[in-house]
């Protein structure tokens, strides 16, 4: 009995933590992080993109709310085991919180694409394909980890000031703790 908890808890480990981000990749360990009080973070990599529905998605537009990113992949379970998460975020905090999924298995392509994966998955919060300038200016930059999901918290000032690497349901409770205490900045 002891063996079997044993290798659940490895096993569930390894499949709630990160996915490759490309074939060939060997997963990265989770990491979560937040810039020290005497840093306002890195300043957050304007992007604009087409969401599924064909809406404009500008981070720009955004300023003066909180936002959360996730880079995610359709393939990857921890991706897909966050989205029920950053779905209640964004309904619960409607109007002061941004989530915008940034999918990186269809680099280059239309966001339109990804509407079936949005639709079986219930997506409520805007969609897009990213691209590799988004992609290494977030992964490349803030995290240096070439693994997903990553999502990354925004302050109202446009600021990275929380990111994560992987997922396990147990960062909820550490997101939504960041996002409230981004909302009570001034």
């Amino acid at each position: 009995m002891k063996r079997f908890l044993a290798a659940a808890l490895v096993l569930s480990a390894i499949v709630f933590s990160a996915c490759e981000k490309e074939k060939g990749q060997e997963p990265q360990t989770t990491r979560t992080e937040r810039y020290s009080e005497q840093e306002n973070g890195i300043k957050a990599f304007d992007f604009s993109f087409t969401d599924v529905n064909g809406n404009p998605v500008r981070l720009a537009d955004y300023r003066g709310k909180v936002v959360v990113l996730q880079f995610f992949g359709t393939y990857c379970p921890p991706c897909k085991a966050e989205i029920p998460f950053l779905n209640k975020l964004y309904q619960e905090y409607k109007g002061k919180v941004v989530v915008i999924g940034l999918s990186v298995d269809y680099i280059g392509e239309p966001s339109s694409k990804l509407k079936p994966f949005v639709e079986k998955m219930g997506i409520s919060y805007p969609v897009v394909a990213s691209d590799e300038k988004a992609w290494e200016n977030y992964a490349g930059r803030v995290t240096g980890m070439d693994s997903i999901p990553q999502t990354f918290i925004i302050d109202k000032e446009g600021y990275v000031r929380y990111y994560n690497v992987g997922y396990t349901p147990q960062y909820d409770v550490l997101f939504e703790k960041a996002v409230k205490e981004l909302l009570n900045e001034k």
